[in-house]
């Protein structure tokens, strides 16, 4: 019987059903090989292939200057492929001599059921040429890189060092780490299930991406400098430690930065983790006297005090009904505020900072970033240790004013430092120049246009009285032939967990130069001194002698005229003398009486700075003989030359033992005889 019309209709519904289900199983085959077919098989073929990375090499570290402080260096890892390693016992027990590691532990690594396992990393050029020679199936060298330090210890509490993996795990070496690092390659082997090779395996090779490389601000010169004093005054002095930092006042990029004893980034594991810290970056210390420099700028900046500010130390203050004391014994009497700071009067600056207040002395603390983080380029930084402001009382305010009761680290103080030289602008402190990638592209340069904290004029007036410290205060010792510097001594004492301890100090100078156009700034800190402790008598020539090397290094210009030859007088009027003094930027003192110059000193043709005084001797005229003055008392040497019109110059008390000119000379009435006279008895004539 033909099927119904009923049965059709559901025949053909049928038939067209199979046709749409088997058009999209064909469509779906055509898909899935056409189309995603490639990157399938890619897949499979990723499940077969096991990888061994090839380390990146990692990005240089180089000083301004060109010296390469860190490189890369290529190196092998050990690595084995388990399921290819026939006897692991014999494998194992052939490894243990090349690698001086235990046969146990090799044949436990080489029975693991895994794919790839590491056998050891940075394997010496000996130990991977005896690998290579033993020929072991399923025993294969990885390329791998490790960093070397060219320059040993050179700048190492900047630089930090890096682990097993290469990755930055201290210093500079940390903060720039994922620029440093670059990207891995890799070596690719196609295996089966079992991780056996293929008949015809695939070999695949991804090459690494070198890391960019940084840039220092520091410049091995001037870090050598640095190291070399900080070493020499731990040798003079016997101390703990010692920290020289070296600044740039108009960037604030740091040029040298020193802490003896130093470390070697290479072999860091041989040192401790307090050996390693930077501490002048992680570590807070009561400042003293050199943080009477900021109280300086802000109180000028305030407008409480002037350089001719009265002032009256009777050698002690009561504030809080608590006395506080000078360090001279007596007080200092009546001075202005120019000597203030010059002679570091604690008396005076209890009285500014009163004067300031709380308030106002807080906010130039948050200007000078003593409150806060400086943010410099390199991990760790501490915060500063400063009372609340809200529980600061006057004794507080007394005392801080004067670098007492607050603590902070080195990197503040030099920062707020170069901060007042570079006439009130504030720098962020930093250790990197610019980024260069391996095309030797720059890719990245620091960049701080800097903020204004004190107004100009506040900074270079506190300029000219740092300057003061250095020509007739504490800081004479850092004087330096062709520059004039700036700066400030600081005596504190030790701070050791939470307690001041007596007898123990920290002595320090910060000084920055030239001082009419400063353009470095140094910080010393000598931490606990056998002896002298006093910051005049220990740091500040330590910073005197280092920063005549820094500016020869660095090329920057004297700030000091050079000596001129003195002009002959003799002859001259009084009036004369005095304008041809006047004119070669002298000063004159007239001695005698007469109508014209019989003698001077120095004498004409003497080398004399600029400003010097020169004394001008007027008298009638004529020539005298100079008498033998040795042997006698510095009394009877007067009155004998007092006699013949001479003039006596003298050094010492006693007897005299020296006279210049020698007995016999020619000299005017009115000239000068130099004695040296130090003996108790008369001295034997020969």
């Amino acid at each position: 019987m033909p099927p119904t019309s009923k049965q059709r209709r559901r025949i053909f519904a049928a038939l067209v059903l199979v046709f749409i289900i088997c058009g999209a199983l064909l469509a779906r085959t055509a898909f899935v090989m056409l189309v995603r077919g490639p990157s399938l098989a890619e897949s499979g073929r990723s499940v077969r292939i096991r990888r061994v990375p090839v380390g990146a090499p990692r990005g240089q570290v180089v000083t301004s200057d060109g010296a390469v402080l860190a490189a890369s260096k290529t190196t092998y890892a050990l690595y084995a492929v388990p399921a290819q390693v026939k006897s692991p016992p014999l494998a194992a027990e052939a490894l243990a001599s090349v690698l001086g590691s235990s046969r146990e532990r090799l044949q436990k690594l080489l029975s693991r059921r895994v794919a790839i396992v590491w056998l050891t990393r940075k394997l010496t050029d000996a130990q991977a040429t005896e690998v290579r020679a033993l020929h072991l199936q399923g025993v294969d060298l990885a390329p791998q890189t490790t960093q070397v330090f060219p320059y040993g210890s050179l700048a190492g509490a900047t630089l930090g060092f890096t682990g097993i993996d290469n990755q930055g795990l201290e210093g500079l070496e940390r903060t720039y780490d994922k620029v440093l690092q670059g990207k891995n390659g890799s070596i690719g082997i196609e295996m089966d299930a079992r991780n056996g090779p293929l008949p015809e395996p695939r070999v695949t090779y991804t090459p690494p991406t070198p890391g960019d490389s940084v840039v220092l601000t520091l410049r091995a010169d001037v870090q050598r400098i640095a190291e070399e004093a900080a070493a020499t005054a731990m040798a003079d002095t016997g101390a703990k430690q010692v920290q020289v930092i070296v600044m740039d006042t108009r960037t604030s990029s740091i040029l040298g930065l020193a802490i003896d004893p130093s470390y070697s980034p290479a072999k860091f594991g041989d040192y401790s983790a307090s050996q390693r810290r930077n501490t002048v970056v992680s570590d807070v210390l009561p400042p003293g006297s050199t943080f009477k420099a900021l109280t300086t700028a802000s109180a000028l900046a305030a407008g409480v005090v002037t350089p001719q500010s009265p002032f009256f130390d009777p050698g002690f203050v009561r504030v809080d009904g608590i006395p506080v004391h000078c360090w001279k014994a007596g007080g200092h009497g009546s001075i202005d505020f120019s000597d203030v700071v010059a002679k570091s009067c604690n008396v005076g600056f209890v009285e500014v900072g009163l004067k300031l207040g709380v308030e106002r002395f807080y906010q130039y603390l948050k200007a000078f970033h003593v409150i806060g983080l400086t943010g410099i380029d390199l991990p760790g930084e501490a915060r500063a240790i400063v009372p609340p402001q809200g529980l600061v009382k006057p004794i507080d305010l007394a005392t801080m004013a004067f670098g007492q009761t607050l603590a902070l680290s080195p990197l503040e103080l030099i920062s707020a430092i170069s901060a007042i030289a570079d006439g009130g602008i504030w720098h962020t402190p930093h250790v990197m120049k610019e980024i260069v990638s391996p095309a030797g592209k720059v890719v990245r340069r620091w960049t701080d246009n800097g903020s204004r904290i004190v107004p100009e004029a506040a900074a270079q007036v506190a300029v000219n009285l740092l300057e003061g410290v250095v020509q007739r205060g504490s800081g004479r010792p850092a004087q330096i032939p062709g520059y004039q510097l700036a700066g400030k001594t600081g005596t504190a004492q030790a701070v050791i967990n939470g307690r001041y301890v007596e007898g123990k100090y920290i002595s320090s100078f910060v000084g920055f130069g030239p001082a009419a156009s400063p353009q470095v700034a140094m910080l010393v800190e000598i931490f606990e001194p056998v002896g002298p402790y006093y910051g005049g008598q220990i740091a500040a020539p330590v910073v005197g002698r280092a920063m005549t090397q820094v500016m020869a290094a660095l090329d920057v210009p004297s700030d000091v005229t050079p000596p001129a030859p003195l002009p002959d007088l003799a002859g001259q009027t009084s009036a004369q003398a005095q304008k041809a003094l006047k004119d070669a930027g002298m000063r004159a003192t007239v001695l005698g009486e007469g109508q014209r110059v019989t003698a001077q000193f120095p004498p004409a043709g003497a080398a004399v700075t600029p400003g010097a005084r020169v004394l001008v001797y007027l008298g009638a005229g004529g020539q005298v003989t100079v008498p033998q003055l040795v042997g006698l008392t510095v009394s009877q040497a007067a009155l004998t030359l007092s006699k013949l019109g001479l003039v006596m110059h003298v050094s010492g008390d006693g007897y005299v033992v020296e006279q210049e000119p020698k007995e016999g000379a020619k000299l005017p009435r009115g000239a000068a005889v130099a004695v040296v006279a130090k003996e108790k008895t008369p001295p034997h004539n020969t």
